[in-house]
């Protein structure tokens, strides 16, 4: 069995914390600002609806109350009162997922992807526990929770590689074992794409490659994987004219023939109203029903208007920091799976705040990506803060090991052999039944 010791939770990785405790609150801060306005008026019409409702049902006097109450509520916090039980879930799962040594998540990771994968195909089905939303059906609803199982499969993607891909590392050469990791992958990728959400299969193969490329599978390899997944892309919007349009939507602003679509339009906007220090937390003029999705995808932009150019900035530094963390605690992990789990993590949430970053300045085609820790949502926050809290849990039982070296010089020289550095082989296999860290 796996030993423990509570001392060392004095030895993780306070920077990432406290960076990811800081873009929580100022996420909570920003959704309240860009969703009051429409939080207010969804309260509104939930009491307008249920007083049509007692009317029809012959309760005059209910309607005429529910009607009055309509009139004077103050429905601002609904957006953010949700927001806060999942902030609060999210944390204590983080909490969980730091607690237990990360190899025994790294034993389960068969199990969470057999779920999730299961999870992604009940969306395909006509159940009750299958929500849509704008004409979508990517949510599952369960005694009373509604989350996103792409959220949740992309981390278990992650566990999954990060175990098999060490544990058959030396086999990767050969063509069937590299490919029965491109089948586990794809079965992912594809579920999700066949949801009709490009965006989210697009950034799960990226960060299942940014794995392949830790654990040192061959460029050529990776090289044909990627225009083979490329080819299989183009097939797919073939059969989604809509997704084709949205390129095509971005690309020609680029040269002059046409102007960007009027959700990027909006987000632009933002940030020019913003300019260098932003017109203040609570001020923005774009969350009135301007910018579409204000404060879930397009979260990035309230802050340029709210924080201006030094806040976007700001968030994006800490992203950067995050990254730096992130990586550093993929070179001092003490084992390989370690390594790969950390590498993975750090991958994906970069990955998602880049690309969200760059999708509402323009930069990219418009995608359904949230910024993670900021942005409005359940699923996407839980299931980020929970891939924090293992990059917790490896930096925790990192600085254990590394007194165990004979020498600075001995630790370096060892660093220089795993993936994220040398060129040699991984040496010295361990099993998930630990060594009494």
């Amino acid at each position: 069995m796996l030993k423990t010791n509570n001392k060392n939770w004095l030895q993780i990785d306070f920077i990432l914390l406290f960076s990811v405790l800081f873009l929580v609150v100022l996420g909570a801060a920003i959704v309240y600002s860009a969703s009051s306005f429409k939080a207010d008026n969804v309260v509104r019409q939930q009491l307008l609806n249920r007083a049509d409702a007692a009317e029809e049902a012959g309760d005059a006097q209910k309607a005429a109350e529910l009607r009055d109450q309509a009139k004077t509520v103050d429905g601002s916090t609904y957006f953010i009162e949700k927001q806060g039980a999942k902030i609060i879930v999210g944390l204590l799962l983080m909490v969980i997922a730091g607690s237990v040594h990360y190899e025994r998540w790294l034993g389960l990771s068969p199990l969470f992807l057999f779920i999730t994968v299961v999870f992604l195909v009940l969306l395909f089905t006509n159940l009750p526990i299958v929500a849509s939303r704008d004409e979508a059906s990517r949510w599952l609803r369960i005694y009373g929770f509604t989350f996103q199982p792409s959220d949740f499969a992309r981390y278990a993607l992650i566990l999954v590689l990060a175990r098999f891909l060490y544990e058959f590392h030396d086999e990767l050469q050969n063509w069937k074992t590299y490919l029965s990791f491109l089948a586990i992958i794809s079965v992912v990728v594809g579920l999700v794409a066949f949801e009709k959400d490009l965006g989210t299969a697009v950034l799960i193969t990226l960060i299942a490659f940014s794995m392949l490329f830790f654990a040192r599978v061959k460029l050529g390899f990776l090289f044909l994987t990627g225009m083979t997944f490329f080819g299989v892309s183009l097939i797919y919007l073939q059969f989604n004219p809509y997704m084709i349009q949205r390129v095509i939507s971005f690309l020609k602003p680029l040269f002059g023939v046409d102007e960007p679509s009027f959700q990027i339009k909006q987000s632009l906007i933002s940030f020019a109203l913003g300019g260098p220090v932003g017109v203040g937390i609570g001020n923005s003029v774009q969350k009135y029903e301007f910018l579409p999705e204000a404060y879930k995808d397009m979260v990035f932009s309230v802050i340029g208007e709210e924080l201006g150019l030094f806040g976007t900035l700001g968030v994006i530094a800490v992203f950067t920091l995050i990254l730096f963390r992130g990586v550093r605690i993929a070179q001092n992990a003490p084992n390989e799976y370690g390594r790969l789990l950390a590498g993975g993590i750090t991958a994906c949430i970069a990955l998602y705040a880049f690309i969200n970053a760059a999708v509402t300045l323009s930069l990219v085609p418009t995608t359904g990506i949230p910024m993670p820790f900021i942005s409005y949502g359940g699923s996407a926050l839980v299931s980020h803060l929970i891939g924090v809290g293992l990059l917790l849990n490896i930096s925790r039982f990192s600085s254990v090991k590394q007194p165990a070296f004979e020498s600075a010089q001995t630790y370096y020289g060892r660093v220089k052999t795993m993936p994220f550095f040398g060129t040699s082989k991984i040496q010295g296999k361990r099993s998930f039944t630990g060594d009494g860290v």
